[in-house]
C-alpha cells in the first residue's frame, strides 16, 4: 500500500462551512480525534481507523468516481454496469496498489465500489469456506483461481421452500461411482436455490449446500458443500442443464443481484465436494475427517461480517440525521426567531437514543470481533468455545439488526420531507437494514437458538457443573443484585444481569416442570416466546457490561470518559424503560423509580450531551464520499447540495417533455 497517504481527519473543523455546524463543533466539550482514536484505531480493532482512511484517500480517487450520474438517476441495467466496472477497477486498483491484507482489500473494494461491491460474497464467504473446508489438495487447486477472480462463486444454501430450517434442504448431490462423479439436481420447485447474491448475473460458480447420498441413492449422508461451476469461463453462458437467473427487482437498486438456481443432472466431479471435514472415496465410502461443527464456521464469520455492516449503516444513519438537524430550522420560539430542531427535546429523545445504541453496538462487535478474531489461531480453543461464539453471533445479529432498521427509520423520520429523498442517504441506508433483518438466518431463529444456550448453562449451573462456562455468561451464578438504587456504572450492569438471570432462570424451571407432561418439541414451541425474551435480555446485558468496560479503559481521557458515561446511561436507561415490566415483575426496581429515572434523568442526560451531538458523530469519521447524503455532509451545504442534485435529475433534460410537446401538437387522443 502506499506509504505517502496520511492518517489524519478526513476533514477539519475549519472546512465547516455552515455556521451554525461550525457553532456545534466549536462547542465540543472534548476533541473529535482523540475520540476516533480511541475507540476505532489499532491493528486489532476491526475498523483500524488510520489504516482506513488511507485506503478511503486511495479509493475515491480514481477518476471513474465523475464518470456517472448519482444511482437513483441510472436505470437498472446502468446500475449494474457501473457496479460491476467499479468492482473490476477495485480489483485490479488493489493489485496495483499492493494491498494485500484481506480486511484491507474488502475496505478497499467497498468503497471504491459504493458499497455495491459485485463480488462481495465471493471475497467474504466463499474464499473463506475454500480456506476453511476445503481439503490441503483441494485448496491449492481452487484457491489460486478464487483469489484471483477466475473462479467467481457465491453461497447457494436457501431454496425457494427452505431457508433457516438448513436440514430441510431438497437439493441432491448423488454419487455415480462409474465416472466417480456426483449428479446434483434440484428435483422439486421448492428445491430451486433461490436468494443467493450475485448469482442472478455475475458468478460463474457456487458453492453449493446439498444432501449428499453415497454410495448410492438410498444412502444419505447429510448436508455436505459442493464447488459447482454454472456458467462458461469464456462466454458466460449458463452451462448444460443450468437454468440460472435474477429474482425480483428490490428497493433503490440495491445491487444484491440475487438469483434462482435449478439444476438438472449436472455432473461434478468427486473431488469437487470439499473434503476437509468429511470425505467420498472413489467406490463410495463415506468417511468424516474433522469436526463437523466447523462447517458452521462459515456461517458465524459472515454473521460477524454482517453484523459489522449494519454498524456502518447505522453511523451512517445517525451521522446525518444529526449533522442535518444541527443546520435545519423549523417553528418560531417567542423571539420571533426560528429554532434549531436539534434544540427540541422531542428530536433529542428520538436522536439521542440512537447515538447512544450506535456507540454500544460498536463497542461490543469490538470486542465480538476481537475474541473470534483470537479464537480462530487455535481450532482446540475455537471448537470449545464455539457454542458461547455462535450464541454470541446469532443473539447480536437477531438483535441489532432489527433494532438498526428500527432506528434507521427513526432517523429518516427525523429529517422530514427531504429524509424521504434517495439523495439524502437514508432511504438506502433503510432498505439495506431491512433486508439485513431477514440475511444469515430470521431474527427469531437466531434469537432462539441463543436461548437454547442460555438454558444449556443454566443447566450446567443448577448441577454445579461451570468449569467452563462462559465469561459471557458469567452473570448466571454470580448472586443477585441486593441494592435498591442504582448509584454508578456497576450497579446498573449488575441490575440488567440479575434481571436476565431471574428470567432465564424462570423459563428454565418451567420447562423442567413440563417435561413430565409434554414432549421437548411442545415445551419448546409453547415457550418460544419467552425464549427469545431471555435472549434479547441477554444480549443487552452483554451490550451494558461491554459499554461499561470501555468507560472504565478512558480514565485518562476525562472528557472523552464524561461523554460515554453519559451515553452509557442513555443507553441503559432507555433500555430499561422500555423492558419496564420485567424490572417491576421481578422486584428489581419499583414503577416509581423508574418513573423517575425516564422523566427526570433521561432528559438530565440529554441536555448534557447536547453541546457534543455533533462532534460524537464526527468522531466515526465517514467521508462524504461514503455517506453519499446531500444532508449529512461535512461542510453543512445541505440546501445547496439538493439544488445540485435535483439539477442532475435526467429528466431536467427537457425544458418541455416530449410528451407535453405531443399533446401540445394535437398528436395524442384529447383527454
Amino acid at each position: 500500500m502506499a506509504e505517502h497517504c496520511h492518517t489524519k481527519p478526513h476533514y477539519q473543523i475549519n472546512d465547516t462551512k455552515n455556521i451554525h455546524l461550525l457553532t456545534e463543533r466549536q462547542s465540543a466539550t472534548f476533541d473529535v480525534e482523540e475520540l476516533t482514536q480511541f475507540m476505532f484505531s489499532g491493528s486489532e480493532n476491526p475498523f483500524d481507523i488510520n489504516t482506513r482512511r488511507k485506503l478511503i484517500r486511495l479509493a475515491i480517487a480514481h477518476p471513474i468516481h465523475s464518470t456517472h450520474l448519482p444511482f437513483e438517476y441510472l436505470t437498472a441495467d446502468e446500475h449494474y454496469s457501473i457496479c460491476i466496472r467499479k468492482s473490476l477497477l477495485a480489483i485490479q486498483e488493489a493489485n496495483r496498489l499492493n494491498i494485500t491484507n484481506q480486511k484491507h482489500r474488502a475496505w478497499f473494494f467497498d468503497i471504491f465500489a459504493n458499497y455495491y461491491f459485485a463480488f462481495y460474497i465471493h471475497t467474504s464467504m466463499c474464499l473463506y469456506a475454500l480456506e476453511n473446508i476445503a481439503s490441503e489438495e483441494q485448496k491449492q487447486k481452487f484457491l489460486p483461481l478464487a483469489q484471483s477472480f477466475h473462479i467467481i462463486a457465491t453461497y447457494a444454501q436457501t431454496e425457494l421452500g427452505h431457508g433457516t430450517d438448513i436440514r430441510r434442504l431438497e437439493t441432491e448431490a448423488v454419487f455415480d461411482r462409474t465416472t466417480d462423479s456426483f449428479i446434483i439436481n434440484t428435483p422439486k420447485l421448492t428445491s430451486t436455490k433461490f436468494w443467493p447474491g450475485s448469482l442472478g448475473r455475475t458468478v460463474n460458480h457456487v458453492l453449493l449446500m446439498a444432501q449428499l447420498y453415497t454410495p448410492d441413492r438410498d444412502h444419505p449422508c447429510g448436508l455436505q458443500m459442493f464447488l459447482v461451476q454454472i456458467r462458461d469461463f469464456k462466454t458466460h453462458e449458463p452451462l448444460l442443464g443450468v437454468e440460472v437467473g435474477e429474482i425480483s427487482t428490490r428497493f433503490a437498486h440495491i445491487l444484491g443481484d440475487n438469483g434462482y438456481l435449478r439444476l438438472n443432472n449436472v455432473r461434478i466431479p468427486r473431488t469437487q465436494m470439499l473434503m476437509r471435514l468429511a470425505q467420498v472415496d472413489e467406490q463410495g465410502n463415506f468417511h468424516r475427517g474433522g469436526d463437523a461443527r466447523l462447517l458452521y464456521g462459515t456461517m458465524v464469520h459472515e454473521r460477524i461480517r454482517l453484523i459489522n455492516s449494519f454498524l456502518v449503516a447505522l453511523t451512517q444513519a445517525i451521522t446525518i440525521a444529526i449533522r442535518y438537524s444541527a443546520i435545519r430550522f423549523q417553528g418560531q420560539n417567542p423571539n420571533g426567531n426560528e429554532t434549531k430542531i436539534l434544540d427540541y427535546p422531542l428530536q433529542q429523545e428520538k436522536l439521542i437514543p440512537c447515538l447512544s445504541t450506535t456507540y454500544a453496538f460498536l463497542i461490543t462487535f469490538i470486542k465480538l470481533d476481537t475474541y473470534f478474531n483470537q479464537l480462530k489461531m487455535n481450532e482446540k480453543n475455537y471448537l470449545e468455545q464455539l457454542p458461547e461464539l455462535h450464541a454470541l453471533s446469532a443473539g447480536f445479529k437477531g438483535y441489532a439488526s432489527s433494532v438498526t432498521e428500527r432506528l434507521a427509520q427513526i432517523c429518516r423520520i427525523s429529517c422530514g420531507g427531504h429524509g424521504f429523498l434517495v439523495a439524502s442517504g437514508l432511504v438506502g441506508i433503510r432498505n439495506a437494514v431491512d433486508g439485513g433483518c431477514s440475511a444469515e438466518g430470521d431474527n427469531v431463529v437466531l434469537l432462539q437458538q441463543t436461548a437454547r444456550y442460555l438454558l444449556k448453562v443454566m443447566q450446567q449451573v443448577e448441577e454445579n457443573k461451570t468449569k467452563n462456562i462462559g465469561s459471557s455468561v458469567a452473570y448466571l451464578q454470580m448472586p443477585l443484585w441486593s441494592s435498591t438504587t442504582c448509584m454508578n456504572l456497576n450497579d446498573y450492569c449488575r441490575l440488567f444481569e440479575s434481571r436476565s438471570q431471574l428470567l432465564i432462570k424462570e423459563i428454565y424451571t418451567k420447562m423442567l416442570e413440563s417435561s413430565s407432561s409434554s414432549s421437548p418439541y411442545d415445551i419448546f414451541i409453547n415457550n418460544s416466546i419467552q425464549l427469545v425474551q431471555i435472549a434479547k435480555a441477554h444480549m443487552e446485558t452483554s451490550f451494558i457490561r461491554a459499554f461499561y468496560e470501555q468507560v472504565g479503559k478512558a480514565p485518562q481521557h476525562s472528557t472523552i470518559a464524561l461523554a460515554l458515561e453519559q451515553l452509557f446511561y442513555v443507553f441503559t436507561i432507555h433500555t430499561l424503560c422500555n423492558q419496564s415490566t420485567d424490572f417491576i415483575r421481578l422486584k428489581l426496581l419499583s414503577a416509581n423509580q423508574i418513573y423517575e429515572l425516564e422523566t427526570h434523568v433521561l432528559p438530565d442526560m440529554y441536555a448534557r450531551l447536547r453541546p457534543n451531538l455533533v462532534a460524537l458523530v464526527d468522531a466515526f469519521d465517514l467521508h462524504d464520499f461514503e455517506l453519499n447524503s446531500c444532508l449529512g455532509r461535512y461542510d453543512g451545504e445541505v440546501y445547496e447540495a439538493l439544488m445540485e442534485r435535483a439539477r442532475l435529475n435526467p429528466s431536467n433534460r427537457h425544458r418541455v417533455h416530449p410528451v407535453w410537446l405531443s399533446v401540445k401538437q394535437g398528436t395524442l387522443s384529447k383527454l
